[in-house]
């Protein structure tokens, strides 16, 4: 377990604690990322932090974190934002080094972050760079959250823990980050039956939440 996994886990415990395993039928990664901006086409990853959700529940010692060492230094007003310091940067692993690592860390299992499309295109520039090749199974908890758990106002990640009663240590840390994005999946699997946490059936639970918020029928 890295060191910021352990600083999340000792923030995050008293409320993991009260979440029951909930069993899943495959190893899922949680993923998220940090970057010098917001376009993967200018812009570069600057940390990637990663959970596994095992079929009995999260696991602390699997897990994956790295610094990422970008072209150029990120500007100071984005340095405030995820406190990822211009020496740390310098000091990070290239991404070239990362990106190998983390497929390995991956393996088979399916990718799953909150606005996914923003992990994936950044990690997938990377590795394509790389000449790796990126995963393919991706699933968005945006898009699951509001199926699973309809009726709300929520949209950023921050309202979604609000409305599971779950608190990161540490906001804009890919690693802490990570972690709680783990959590919420393990709260909305929850809320499906065991047979439909595969990656197929909860995408299509993701499309028909889509399709009835783009027709304009209550949900």
């Amino acid at each position: 377990m890295t060191t910021l996994f352990r600083e999340a886990w000792r923030g995050l415990a008293r409320a993991l604690g009260r979440q029951a395993p909930v069993e899943s039928e495959r190893r899922w990664v949680v993923v998220d990322v940090e970057t010098t901006g917001l376009d993967p086409e200018r812009d570069a990853l600057l940390s990637v932090g990663a959970v596994a959700l095992q079929p009995d529940g999260i696991d602390l010692t699997d897990s994956f974190e790295a610094f990422v060492r970008p072209p150029v230094a990120s500007a100071r007003d984005n340095i405030l934002i995820h406190r990822i310091g211009a020496q740390a940067q310098v000091a990070g692993e290239p991404p070239e080094i990362v990106c190998d690592r983390f497929l390995r860390f991956v393996g088979e299992s399916p990718l799953v972050g909150f606005h996914a499309s923003f992990d994936r295109d950044f990690l997938s520039r990377a590795m394509m760079r790389a000449r790796l090749t990126p995963p393919a199974e991706w699933l968005d908890l945006a898009e699951l959250a509001p199926a699973v758990h309809p009726g709300t106002s929520a949209h950023a990640l921050d309202d979604w823990l609000e409305v599971a009663h779950l608190a990161a240590m540490t906001r804009h840390s890919a690693a802490s980050d990570a972690l709680v994005t783990a959590m919420l999946f393990q709260w909305l699997l929850a809320r499906v039956r065991r047979q439909d946490r595969t990656v197929g059936r909860l995408r299509k639970l993701a499309r028909g939440a889509r399709w009835v918020a783009a027709s304009g029928r209550p949900r």
